[in-house]
């Protein structure tokens, strides 16, 4: 099976701040694409050196061939902390991979669970955990079907509306119902990532108190060959 892959993906600054902690990074070859969101966690100038550091990492891994599992036990190997579950410093992230050939692969560093949408609907992600030096990484693995929409976010997103419209943030289950709910079968990877931002943008009154950032993967054209 053959699929055409469309992907978008956008930030806003904490409130205050003019440039984000996260960084996200798409890249195209040609077995599909790969795609990291690289989450500061509020980490100010040293978070987003590392964020930088780890979307740069993917780009050279992937470019020399390395396989995403391997590029995620790296990033997460590279953390100050040693990769540490909640140890001060380090990062968070998760990793997408698209292959042309219907296979998706999702590895995640201490990041809410990526959303995914199968018409309109959310499908649970079986996902794996391994350990890597005192942390955890998840690693999910599907086959792609038409119409499927795969959306990621930071933990930033979770903190929306927090002491503000909401008392304790805006949940990814509450996200994941938001989607679902917003989906219609002709949204572009834009219009999630859209949707998102100016959501948590509003119930953070425009003045977020972290990073919010969206990542989505749009799945097109399946076809028999």
């Amino acid at each position: 099976m053959d699929i055409s892959i469309e992907t978008y993906s956008d930030s806003v600054p904490k409130y205050h701040e003019g440039l984000c902690d996260d960084q996200i990074r798409i890249v195209r070859d040609e077995s599909g694409v790969a795609a990291i969101l690289a989450d500061g966690r509020n980490g100010g100038a040293r978070a987003s050196l590392l964020t930088s550091f780890a979307a740069k990492m993917m780009v050279a891994m992937r470019g020399s061939g390395a396989s995403i599992d391997r590029v995620a036990d790296m990033i997460a190997e590279s953390q100050p902390s040693g990769g540490k579950k909640g140890k001060a410093g380090n990062i968070a992230f998760t990793l997408i991979l698209a292959l042309f050939d219907g296979t998706i692969r999702v590895e995640q560093f201490e990041t809410p669970d990526v959303i995914l949408l199968r018409r309109g609907r959310p499908v649970e992600l079986q996902t794996t955990q391994r350990a890597v030096q005192g942390g955890t990484v998840r690693s999910g693995r599907i086959t792609a079907k038409k119409a499927d929409m795969i959306v990621a976010v930071g933990n930033g997103m979770l903190t929306a509306g927090r002491n503000r419209k909401l008392k304790d943030g805006w949940n990814l289950k509450n996200i994941e119902t938001y989607m679902a709910n917003a989906y219609d079968s002709r949204m572009s990877a834009e219009d999630p990532v859209r949707l998102l931002l100016a959501a948590g943008s509003s119930l953070s009154s425009g003045k977020p108190a972290s990073d919010l950032s969206a990542l989505a993967f749009r799945i097109n054209c399946l076809r028999a060959p």
